[in-house]
């Protein structure tokens, strides 16, 4: 008990943490920093990655239960308290496997004495009560309660996809993303890998729209990882990767690259035969470029620290514009992203704009651009690319279809659900 004791005063840590800093110091870096400082293995790793990630992902759910029971609004509670209250709620509330005295009382035992009398009754007046009725209307403030996510964030998706479709992309980010992985094909196939993992007890589903992707579920992470016979990429983001559809002695361009999970996708189509220049505003990501690139046997990627806002001469038959976005399609993965005021992606659509005009420059006639992101707002997607077409003549947009996905108009958004992340992919031309 006293090393789950010790998880738990790690997990109040972070939580305070967060609450201080507003969200803005993600969860899983706070988590891998305390596992490896208190050297956390098994058990006592994943409950602390559960009780962090559990609490971050449905705080608002829990703020609405933990109010029910206080007669103090919750903004005049101690931080800790308050976080104490959140952790004790979230155990009791959604995870089985621990008992209900355990939990009251090694969140009790967390308390500062002043406080241990009120989390304590908090906590037994929840296990007494009857179930509790969250809001039924207005639709906003139940998707908010039901899902976990602000009410604006609710507005904004009711506004663009209706209720139905915004409730679906609310529950997707509640739900435990599946662990997708990208085959190597220069060094092996989907079938052998496949075999080679489900060997080792994983359970494999190749992905339906990609034939190179692969779903697992399993103890870990497969070995084959470090071993090059595969990287971790989304099937979203290997779409993408097929919509440009790169071949052997192609000149690309990746322009946003970091980590490199595109680079590396496009390497492999290419055969690892032409060049890849794959650039990053900061110097110090380009390493996670390089080294994925040497473990997985390609040998055609350049790194370069550039601003990609900034035009260059230098011309390219393919490009990747894969660019900063607010992130909401990848939110199941990042639960931070949903807590994000809307004010602040304000920024991001000028931005997007200037990397998308001054990467066109570099691209050949009769070249391809795709551009994406891994966000579903349109002012981040659509707009963006409607825009560029009306005051670039000379480019216009290429209709797709890939797998089951038809993209008349040259743009497509995949939204989030249990197959894969959100993700908008537009496919551009420039003409002679």
């Amino acid at each position: 008990m006293a090393e789950n004791k010790n998880v738990r005063r790690a997990a109040l840590d972070i939580l305070m943490r967060m609450e201080k800093d507003e969200g803005e110091g993600y969860s899983n870096r706070l988590i891998d920093s305390a596992i490896s400082k208190h050297s956390f293995e098994g058990a006592d790793r994943a409950l602390l990655s559960q009780i962090v990630s559990g609490v971050t992902e449905r705080r608002i759910t829990l703020d609405f239960i933990i109010q029910k029971f206080s007669k103090a609004p919750l903004s005049k509670l101690d931080r800790d308290a308050l976080c104490l209250l959140r952790m004790g709620v979230y155990q009791l509330r959604y995870l089985d496997r621990i008992p209900s005295h355990a939990a009251v009382n090694e969140t009790v035992n967390l308390a500062r004495s002043r406080s241990r009398g009120f989390i304590n009754a908090i906590l037994r007046s929840y296990l007494r009560a009857d179930a509790i009725k969250f809001p039924e209307e207005p639709d906003a403030e139940r998707l908010s309660v039901t899902y976990s996510a602000p009410r604006e964030l609710c507005e904004k998706f009711i506004s663009l996809f209706g209720v139905v479709k915004a409730e679906s992309i609310l529950a997707s980010y509640l739900e435990t993303p599946a662990l997708t992985l990208r085959v190597n094909t220069l060094r092996t196939t989907r079938d052998e890998l496949i075999e080679r993992l489900e060997s080792e007890e994983f359970k494999c589903t190749p992905t339906a729209t990609s034939p190179y992707g692969i779903r697992v579920v399993g103890s870990g992470l497969p070995a084959e990882i470090s071993e090059g016979l595969c990287y971790v990429q989304d099937e979203s983001s290997q779409i993408s990767s097929l919509v440009l559809d790169p071949h052997e002695g192609d000149r690309l361009l990746d322009a946003c690259a970091c980590p490199g999970g595109k680079s590396f996708s496009a390497a492999m189509l290419m055969k690892n035969t032409g060049s890849i220049t794959s650039r990053d505003l900061h110097a110090s990501k380009l390493p996670l470029i390089s080294s994925g690139a040497e473990r997985l046997g390609i040998s055609i990627i350049k790194t370069e620290e550039r601003d990609s806002s900034l035009p260059c001469g230098e011309k390219f038959s393919k490009i990747i514009c894969d660019v900063p976005c607010s992130g909401l399609g990848v939110a199941a993965k990042k639960t931070e992203i949903k807590y994000r005021p809307l004010a602040k992606n304000a920024e991001l659509p000028p931005l997007q704009y200037s990397i998308l005009c001054a990467v066109s420059e570099s691209l050949e006639v009769g070249g391809t651009l795709v551009y994406s992101t891994c966000t579903i707002l349109p002012e981040e997607n659509e707009n963006i690319v409607e825009k560029f077409l009306s005051e670039h003549k000379d480019f216009e947009a290429v209709p797709f279809k890939v797998g089951e996905h038809d993209a008349p108009d040259g743009m497509l958004t995949l939204y989030p659900c249990a197959e894969h992340d959100g993700f908008f992919i537009s496919k551009l031309t420039r003409k002679s």
